[in-house]
């Protein structure tokens, strides 16, 4: 799908609409928590010429216990490939703080970019995610009208550490609580923080960590394509970058992704990686950089002139590698790497490394629509039953800075540009938690004063912006 098509999440700040091809303006949404590089490239390509796609990532259920046992027979009992449990070393690490992760892992990690983990969430903590996104679900398909729509995902919501509209939505006092967004509670209080540093070799007396995008994804039987071989853009990834890569790679922060489902390989519909991309000069590295947009002249942001330029030669796709260089996506391919998850599996990846989702199998089709009609009478789940669920997290150091140039950041809106370009640290707001190696003990109660106070402000700004870009661009 185009990066555009891509970029266009709906967010539970978001009153602003979504644009696709095929919806009409009215019904389309757009979301708060997008850089302008990702919303109007989202909001536009489509409209300008990119082919019609919707975005990338997964989903979940709850069930009865006949229905468990259907499902269970589809996705459990498999054998899993390299992934590594949690058993924390008796051993000392840096500035004399016991180690999570054991060295094999921390290798692992920088060698391939990547790193496969089970149980390194609690039980608890899982279930706990499993059910918010079956809130979650159920909210985004009541609604759109009682059917998933179609494209990569089916589901995808941005910015739920912020606001978890399902959740909040069953008191509409009430518009979030960290008490019930579970979302919230395991990016800053689970493992994934400390874990995330480890693997980034952090110093605990200089340095920190924050959170810097989360967006939740499913993938099901209405999910008609894919997002082929890319790095993040600045919509997924808003920050600032520096080539040649690597540059600092092993600071440059890293994704967290986390299956909320068994995803095995034989079913599709979960993502697979390019090992060692993030680091090994491969012959095909520097075309896929600049072939995805990935410009020194880019990596502090595009102007508005610029950027709908962009669009207009609609070479904006970050996820269109395989139509516009064959031969590249070919040999990236020839590299790749899945994995049969396993649901709570945690893989870490370098914010570099080539990745993408990947479409779901003919065994996957059918695995899905037999737990589709096994549910059938089941009201709660009209058209979503069958989604394969999962949630990311952006995790970077505090001195990461916001790109300039033209966003719609909801930390940029709010603060009218004032926290354009600025590290993480300095932005005014607590936009981007710090996670790490300490949580502020009132940031549950910060965030929740963003969503009544800051967001609003945000969303006025954003639909100002969005009806320019629809004057200029005279679409109808």
């Amino acid at each position: 799908m185009c990066s555009s098509c891509k970029s266009i999440p709906s967010s539970s700040a978001s009153t602003v609409n979504r644009y696709s091809n095929s919806d009409s303006v009215s019904t389309m949404k757009v979301n708060l928590s997008s850089s302008l590089t990702g919303v109007v490239v989202a909001a536009l390509a489509c409209l300008v010429g990119s082919e019609n796609d919707t975005l990338k990532h997964p989903i979940h259920h709850r069930q009865t216990q006949q229905q468990h046992h259907i499902s269970q027979g589809f996705f459990r009992g498999l054998m899993y490939d390299r992934r590594e449990d949690v058993t924390p070393p008796k051993r000392t690490g840096n500035h004399h703080q016991d180690t999570l992760l054991t060295q094999k892992q921390l290798d692992a990690y920088i060698q391939d970019g990547y790193v496969v983990i089970s149980g390194l969430l609690s039980s608890e903590e899982v279930s706990s995610l499993v059910h918010a996104g079956e809130n979650l679900v159920s909210h985004y398909i009541a609604k759109a009208g009682g059917t998933a729509p179609k494209g990569n995902f089916q589901v995808h919501e941005f910015g739920l550490i912020l606001d978890d509209k399902a959740s909040s939505s069953i008191d509409s006092t009430i518009r979030t609580s960290s008490a019930k967004n579970s979302f919230r509670d395991v990016a800053l209080h689970s493992k994934l923080p400390r874990a995330a540093a480890e693997l980034m070799q952090l110093n605990n007396q200089t340095q920190n960590l924050r959170v810097l995008r989360d967006v939740f994804l499913a993938k099901g039987l209405e999910s008609t394509s894919s997002c082929g071989w890319h790095v993040d853009d600045q919509l997924f990834w808003p920050a600032s970058y520096q080539l040649p890569i690597p540059h600092n790679v092993d600071k440059s922060g890293l994704n967290a992704w986390i299956a909320l489902d068994d995803m095995p390989i034989e079913y599709g519909g979960s993502m697979a990686v390019s090992p060692q991309s993030h680091v090994q000069d491969f012959t095909w590295r520097e075309e896929a950089y600049s072939t995805l947009n990935f410009f020194d002249s880019l990596g502090n942001g595009v102007e508005k002139d610029a950027l709908f330029e962009m669009i207009k030669s609609g070479k904006v796709d970050s996820c269109g590698l395989e139509r516009f260089a064959p031969q590249v996506h070919q040999d990236i391919e020839e590299s790749k790497k899945e994995f049969n998850f396993k649901r709570g599996d945690v893989i870490f990846m370098n914010r570099w490394l080539f990745h993408k989702s990947t479409n779901l199998t003919e065994e996957g089709k059918n695995a899905l629509q037999a737990i589709e009609e096994a549910l059938a009478g089941d009201a709660r789940y009209t058209n979503g039953a069958s989604l394969l669920k999962r949630y990311s997290l952006r995790y970077v150091t505090g001195n990461t800075s916001l790109p300039g140039g033209f966003m719609t950041e909801m930390s940029v809106l709010a603060s009218d540009g004032g926290n354009l370009g600025k590290e993480l640290n300095n932005v005014n707001g607590d936009w981007y938690p710090q996670c790490w190696p300490t949580v502020e003990n009132n940031v549950g109660e910060k965030l929740d004063y963003l969503v009544k106070n800051e967001v609003p402000v945000a969303e006025e700004r954003l639909a100002a912006i969005m009806s320019e870009v629809m004057s200029l661009f005279q679409l109808r």
